[in-house]
């Protein structure tokens, strides 16, 4: 088994030959805090006020053929971002960035169900903000 990365310790991005937990794709937002003077027959004075929060957007693919249950992957993050979850999201063998993210939300996309309603694919798209 290849672990890829983790969300805390409920999902786990991982490959093997009997499951597949896929990230697809992951960006992630970096922003300075300004704000600006007005001054009187001038142009205005920039100040530079500290870093901002980082956002984090994970898109993750869940197929039941790739041994994955999509209904309890999406009930476990659904579950973090109702409850206020902060977590360290690694990749890799290492952290982004130095703080944990709180899970702010989470939109999901069922692309496959079968008789009595059971699902097979699905994507999720998760937004995470840093938490300090």
């Amino acid at each position: 088994m290849s672990v890829v990365g983790t969300l805390g310790n409920k999902i786990v991005f991982e490959v093997s030959d009997k499951k597949a937990l896929l990230l697809q794709s992951i960006s992630r937002d970096s922003k300075g805090r300004w704000t600006t003077h007005t001054t009187l027959g001038e142009k205005p004075k920039s100040e530079f006020l500290g870093p901002d929060l980082q956002s984090v957007n994970l898109s993750i693919y869940l197929s039941s053929n790739l041994g994955v249950r999509p209904r309890s992957v999406l009930d476990a993050i659904t579950s973090m971002v109702e409850s206020g979850t902060a977590e360290y999201l690694i990749i890799g063998s290492r952290p982004v960035g130095k703080n944990r993210f709180k899970l702010v939300s989470a939109s999901e996309t069922w692309d496959k169900l079968y008789s009595h309603g059971e699902l097979t694919k699905a994507k999720v798209s998760i937004t995470l903000e840093e938490y300090i």
